[in-house]
């Protein structure tokens, strides 16, 4: 195998040492341009993997889910842009990540990639809220997986915003009372402005969230100019 690259690679360099120095060089991209994109592949994806690691934030000062839209309200859109601006966070030193790429029915969870995803993000510790239409939020808040808005976690959210509390009876396993689970923004900036959703929406506290102040600080923002609370 040795010997015939090194035969073959002799008979090519033979076959362009005649050629001018641009024809040897349209030679080579024409016949080995496909190794040559890959060659380059092989060595600038490690380097660029590596300088993503050193100059992207790995911690986030906000995680927020936007599930069931098709709306640009995920990271870079006027959305995000806008809350990075009114909280004062410097996403050089962490991420303020708005995935807007989540679709599934809290009726029926099965086999659903997405829904699989939101409950590791929940069970890791690094999901801080979802938004989705008002009735799908109240389904999702029978699985256990939204925090109690009435418990200290929750950071007097259920206080502030008591007349946009949405409620919810969690499954057995999780009590038979209703428990807030949500805080109504269907006629926030979040509709109005962004469009978001097109009818009744609402945001849950994930049920881990590490971060309840940048959430307080998201709702500020998007009830901004909205109708009073």
């Amino acid at each position: 195998m040795i010997d015939r690259l090194k035969a073959w690679y002799a008979a090519e360099r033979e076959k362009l040492r005649p050629m001018p120095r641009r024809a040897r060089a349209e030679y080579v991209w024409q016949y080995y341009k496909l190794w040559i994109i890959a060659a380059v592949c092989a060595v600038g994806l490690p380097v660029y993997i590596a300088v993503h690691r050193m100059t992207v934030p790995s911690d986030n000062w906000l995680y927020i889910t936007f599930a069931n839209t098709y709306a640009d309200v995920g990271n870079g859109s006027a959305l995000w842009r806008g809350f990075v601006d009114a909280s004062g966070y410097d996403v050089k030193e962490k991420n303020v990540y708005f995935n807007n790429s989540c679709y599934f029915d809290p009726s029926d969870t099965r086999y659903n990639a997405y829904y699989t995803y939101f409950v590791a993000y929940v069970e890791a510790g690094t999901l801080d809220a979802i938004t989705m239409g008002r009735g799908d939020l109240e389904l999702l808040g029978r699985r256990g997986r939204l925090l109690d808005l009435s418990r200290e976690e929750a950071g007097g959210l259920a206080e502030k915003y008591a007349g946009r509390l949405v409620y919810a009876v969690p499954d057995s396993d999780y009590g038979s009372e209703p428990v807030p689970i949500g805080i109504d923004l269907s006629d926030t900036r979040l509709v109005t402005e962004f469009r978001a959703y097109e009818g009744a929406c609402a945001l849950g506290v994930s049920a881990n969230c590490p971060h309840i102040g940048a959430v307080g600080k998201f709702l500020e923002y998007v009830l901004a100019y909205g109708a009073e609370t």
